[in-house]
C-alpha cells in the first residue's frame, strides 16, 4: 500500500469502494458456495486488501464509518466539512 502515499481522495476512495466491492462479491458467492477452498482464500486476501486501503484512506483523510473514529470524548466524528465535500 506504499503506493497509496502519491493517490487523490478521489483515487484512494475508488480503491476502497472496489475492494469491498470485491469482498462483497466473494462473500455472496461463498453464502452458496461455503466449500470452495479456492474462494476461502480469495476471500481473506480480499478480506486484507479491504482492511489496508480503508486504513490507508483513514490514516490520510477521515473515518469512513463510525467505528473508526475516535469518539471516546464526544460524538464528532463527522464534525466539520462533510466527506463528499472533502472529495471536491
Amino acid at each position: 500500500m506504499a503506493s497509496n502515499m502519491n493517490m487523490s481522495v478521489q483515487q484512494l476512495m475508488r480503491r476502497v469502494s472496489e475492494a469491498l466491492f470485491y469482498v462483497t462479491d466473494l462473500n455472496l458467492y461463498l453464502d452458496t458456495h461455503p466449500d470452495d477452498t479456492k474462494a476461502l482464500r480469495m476471500f481473506a486476501e480480499a478480506s486484507a486488501n479491504a482492511k489496508a486501503c480503508v486504513e490507508a484512506f483513514e490514516s490520510r483523510y477521515y473515518p469512513l464509518y463510525a467505528t473508526s473514529a475516535d469518539c471516546s470524548d464526544s460524538w464528532e466524528w463527522l464534525v466539520g466539512t462533510w466527506p463528499s465535500q472533502k472529495m471536491q
